[in-house]
């Protein structure tokens, strides 16, 4: 792997990027092997993780151990793959707890849920582009939605990347590239919509929460399958949606862009989770 001169300090970053701060590469290995597990749900063995990563085998091994000993991931003798280990459930709950936005979203997706009668998921754009499924309330139909708590999808997923696209922020990975009637159609409603695009018969609706800078720091969606969510039914329940983003935003201390729609008629939803 090429590694870049860090200017100034004559350290390297071992990602081939160029950075003004100091890094324990040893801390980035470790980030790479965890963000590789999470991807691979039956595990992977010290081969895979060494090539996958781009560490020697020797380097990976050491780490692998280490990790294991601090419960970072888990080792069977059996099959010979290492897999996520226990202490990630403990971070990865304490960090849902202490983001704002989820916890302030709980109970909108509660009664935004209610409701519809439609899966409710809290989507989380994270560092390097991706989106990661964070919370969940389930559907009441009979036909579940599976996609699940720690889900993820890449940065050119449909409608999260259009909803990222329509409000992007400084300093992100740059958004993937959309026609600017749609970006400009996508701000003008507050929310968008696809059919069938994630997979047959899944139809989504979702809405962006803004952070102090008016860029979007979560995403709220509603799932549904076939006639359980078609054109017809998305204009009522958008309202919903809009009106949860603005109230969502405003608790957490965002910022909602000046052209950002203030539905007419508007529910109140603090009336009516009362």
């Amino acid at each position: 792997m090429t590694k870049a001169e860090v200017p100034g300090s004559g350290t390297t970053d071992e990602r081939g990027e160029q950075t003004g701060e100091q890094l324990v590469p040893a801390v980035s290995r470790a980030t790479r092997v965890l963000e590789t597990l999470v991807q691979q749900s039956a595990g992977a063995t010290l081969t895979e993780l060494a090539k996958r990563c781009a560490l020697a085998k020797s380097t990976a091994s050491v780490l692998l151990r280490t990790m294991v000993v601090e419960g970072l991931v888990v080792y069977d003798q059996e099959t010979r793959r290492y897999n996520l280990g226990p202490l990630l459930v403990e971070f990865g709950v304490a960090a849902i707890a202490r983001t704002s936005a989820v916890a302030a979203s709980r109970t909108y997706m509660e009664w935004l849920a209610e409701r519809t009668e439609l899966a409710c998921l809290a989507i989380q754009p994270m560092p390097d582009g991706h989106f990661t499924a964070i919370a969940k309330i389930e559907s009441r139909k009979a036909v579940k939605v599976t996609i699940e708590v720690g889900s993820r999808f890449d940065r050119t997923t449909p409608l999260i990347s259009r909803l990222a696209a329509a409000w992007p922020g400084r300093g992100r990975p740059g958004p993937v590239s959309f026609p600017d009637s749609e970006l400009e159609q996508l701000r003008a409603q507050g929310y968008g919509a696809v059919y069938g695009e994630y997979r047959p018969e899944l139809n989504v609706l979702g809405v962006p929460v803004f952070d102090r800078d008016g860029v979007p720091c979560l995403f709220i969606a509603l799932l549904g399958m076939g006639d359980d969510l078609t054109a017809e039914g998305v204009a009522d329940i958008a309202d919903y949606l809009v009106t949860a983003s603005r109230e969502i935003s405003s608790r957490i201390g965002g910022h909602i862009p000046e052209d950002y729609p203030t539905p007419a008629g508007a529910p109140d939803l603090d009336a009516g989770r009362g």
